[in-house]
């Protein structure tokens, strides 16, 4: 009986070290270019991550080779559940120039951009219909410059993926 109970603990702990090591993170190669599509965290949207960029499931993250942290997060929007996109928008604005007076905002109707300047980080809230899409990149000294044109591939490649944009209720 004691046999069988060290037995269970050992496969108990070899199921959960094998689990924990897939949070590690997923380092994109040339070859993986496919792979590089990850989706958030309730799978409402997907972004394609260069080659060289490290995936983090745990933490719904992207790191780049030169440090950077992309935060990937995915909302719903309309009531009764959920605030308008326009509240939501509202509250993130206030939210953000509250704590960071001099930050830089666009808004396009459809796209929430902040910017913390050239030293700073970068911020995109994209909305699909109902579904909004973020990334938040990290600041990290002199990366900005050197990555900035990879952040604005990764911004293009956001896409809603579910639920599927062309399903239509039935009357």
């Amino acid at each position: 009986m004691g046999q069988m109970k060290i037995l269970l603990a050992l496969l108990a702990t070899a199921l959960l070290l094998s689990g924990c090591s897939a949070y590690g993170g997923q380092t994109i190669s040339a070859s993986d270019i496919d792979a590089g599509r990850v989706q958030s965290n309730r799978q409402y949207c997907a972004m394609t991550l260069p080659a060289g960029w490290t995936w983090r499931p745990a933490s719904w993250a992207a790191i780049s080779p030169l440090g950077t942290a992309v935060a990937f997060a995915d909302y719903l929007y309309g009531r009764p559940m959920n605030p308008e996109w326009d509240e939501a928008k509202r509250s993130t604005i206030e939210q953000v120039t509250q704590r960071t007076p001099d930050v830089l905002i666009s808004d396009d109707g459809d796209r929430l951009v902040i910017d913390y300047g050239p030293d700073g980080g970068y911020a995109v809230l994209q909305r699909f219909d109902r579904v909004g899409c973020q990334l938040t990149f990290s600041r990290v000294a002199g990366a900005r410059v050197q990555e900035f044109a990879v952040w604005q591939q990764i911004i293009d490649s956001l896409e809603r993926t579910s639920p599927d944009p062309s399903f239509t209720p039935a009357p």
